[in-house]
């Protein structure tokens, strides 16, 4: 958002003229000091220039010193501007000189207009105000030259202007130039500042709100990022965020593990929908840390089914022994979990686990909520492999018990009838070797 010059103008018109008179303060008060300590020396010029005078001039000159020193010493502690500091002993000095004119003679005239423009040309360099100050000094101190220098019959105006007078008009008329010149210069360096400053903050503000808006868009992004690494594997995720799309690929080694509780249904009966969640997400919770610490993918709950696999999406050769150990220790689980509810004389699950190694495909299917599944007849043969085991065992397939026999202690079941796959030789792990 960029604002206009006059919004700027109006927003900074009080912090302009503050800063002004802090900028303009040290000026004024080395003006201040300048007069308290060469106004005094200039009586030395007055002894060569206006000796007959020189006395009563030295005494004014000194009094507007101490009186410039009284000045200084309010203005320390606040009573007056600086600008009130400068002008009054510019103002007196203005009229010191005018009146030296009534004294002098036209051979000292020269000398004493150069001490006039000094005066001026020091001005020039040390006041910062507007023109009606300026106007405040130059006004009375035309009248009273003009007053001054008609009470002195030795003057007239044509010799006057020849021998520095018209000099000193110009120089005059310059300085009050100079002096407005630079006074508004001022005003317009200073206002610029401000506007900077201002324009600053309002970045810096507005870089502040990106900034949070960017670490709020950047949290929501690994929030998004996180939650779909929850969903899918970290690998397919990647895929999925570079190119939009998952290809299906095939694993020649996979070893799938179901798990089912017994009597779900019929315990569920007596159960309210959150106690069931409840139970539900306390066992399944546990199988994700197990699950997680034996390098397998989680693919999947039904109901209380819930779906494993070791082998993918990066393939490995340990995968069954992974998914055996991670099976016994998710009946040790559930070996804990029903004596516990047993002392609390409280109902409980017991679970049937089956797994089986072969082929599969994995991928992500649909377009909007994203799911990696895997297809096969190794699935469906763990799946079978589940329903027929035993409560509380590691039920396993003969493929995967042909990769495991070296590294398990195994109890042959038989051919065991399963639906839709005839018989097919089943294993119960006992213990690893």
């Amino acid at each position: 958002m960029v604002r206009d010059t006059k919004q700027i103008q109006v927003n900074t018109t009080l912090s302009w003229q503050k800063d002004l008179d802090i900028s303009s303060a040290k000026y004024h008060t080395y003006g201040a000091w300048i007069a308290v300590i060469f106004n005094p020396i200039f009586s030395i010029s007055d002894y060569f220039n206006i000796p007959h005078a020189h006395w009563d001039i030295k005494i004014i000159r000194i009094s507007i010193s101490i009186l410039t020193l009284f000045l200084l010493y309010i203005h320390s502690k606040g009573k007056i501007s600086s600008r009130t500091l400068i002008f009054i002993p510019f103002l007196l000095i203005s009229l010191q000189n005018a009146f030296t004119y009534s004294v002098l003679k036209l051979d000292d005239f020269t000398g004493h207009t150069l001490n006039y423009l000094a005066l001026f040309i020091g001005a020039g360099m040390f006041i910062m105000w507007n023109k009606y100050y300026s106007l405040g000094i130059i006004i009375p101190s035309f009248i009273a030259n003009m007053i001054f220098f008609n009470m002195n019959h030795h003057l007239n105006i044509q010799e006057a202007l020849v021998n520095g007078g018209l000099l000193l008009i110009v120089v005059i008329f310059f300085m009050f130039l100079l002096i407005e010149t630079r006074y508004q210069l001022t005003i317009s360096m200073v206002k610029s500042k401000l506007a900077l400053v201002e324009a600053n903050e309002e970045l810096s503000a507005q870089k502040s709100v990106i900034e949070s808006k960017n670490t709020m868009i950047s949290f929501e992004k690994a929030q998004s990022d996180k939650l779909l690494r929850n969903i899918l594997p970290d690998e397919i995720a990647d895929e999925l965020k570079n190119t939009g799309k998952a290809k299906a690929r095939h694993y020649n080694k996979v070893s799938v593990l179901f798990t089912d509780f017994k009597g779900f249904t019929s315990r569920s009966e007596n159960m309210t929908p959150e106690e069931i969640i409840e139970e539900l997400n306390k066992c399944f919770s546990v199988f994700d840390e197990i699950v997680e610490k034996y390098n397998l993918e989680k693919i999947k709950t039904i109901g209380d089914a819930y779906m494993c696999a070791g082998g993918l999406p990066i393939e490995n050769e340990t995968n069954p022994i992974d998914a055996i150990k991670a099976g016994l220790e998710i009946q040790a689980y559930m070996e804990n979990y029903k004596n516990e509810s047993i002392q609390k004389n409280m109902p409980f699950y017991e679970c049937r686990l089956g797994i089986n190694t072969g082929e599969v495909v994995a991928g992500v299917v649909g377009t909007t909520k994203f799911a990696y599944d895997i297809w096969g007849d190794a699935v469906n043969t763990a799946s079978r492999a589940e329903s027929n085991g035993i409560v509380g065992k590691v039920n396993i397939t003969e493929q995967t018990y042909q990769l495991v026999k070296h590294k398990f202690e195994c109890e042959y079941r038989g051919d065991i009838e399963a639906k839709g796959k005839g018989k097919i030789k089943m294993y119960l792990v006992l213990n690893e070797k």
